[in-house]
């Protein structure tokens, strides 16, 4: 294979093939680790942006609103948020304006508080206009 003139060019074609080879391989999982990251970024910016939502609506439950949950839904809307400057700001990650509003109810005892948005790119399960 190797002698005192160095590779052939067929030896070094083989070569090359190889490595290109692994160099497509190497590509291909790196888009698809990627294309991971991005989802699960994407997945948690609007977890976050619900998160933030459920927050200020349970400051309005403990410091606003006159009643008592019960197991019956109360629908809680950004304009009444609003009107306690506890809404947030709902937007997608390219500055698009989101929907929004939580539902809480008492289930067994605990407080059950769920926010609901929908953008362009992802609505939470469960949403209703």
């Amino acid at each position: 294979m190797l002698n005192k003139h160095g590779w052939s060019l067929r030896e070094m074609l083989i070569l090359s093939g190889i490595l290109i080879v692994f160099l497509f391989i190497a590509i291909y999982y790196i888009l698809i680790m990627y294309k991971d990251l991005d989802l699960n970024i994407t997945n948690n910016y609007y977890d976050n942006l619900e998160s933030r939502l459920e927050e200020n609506a349970t400051v309005y439950l403990e410091d606003y609103y006159e009643g008592d949950l019960s197991s019956e839904e109360i629908k809680i809307t950004r304009g009444m948020l609003r009107s306690y400057d506890l809404d947030i700001e709902l937007r997608d990650k390219d500055g698009h304006v989101c929907a929004g509003y939580v539902v809480a109810r008492r289930t067994h005892g605990e407080d059950d508080i769920k926010a609901y948005i929908s953008c362009p790119d992802y609505t939470t399960e469960g949403f209703e206009d």
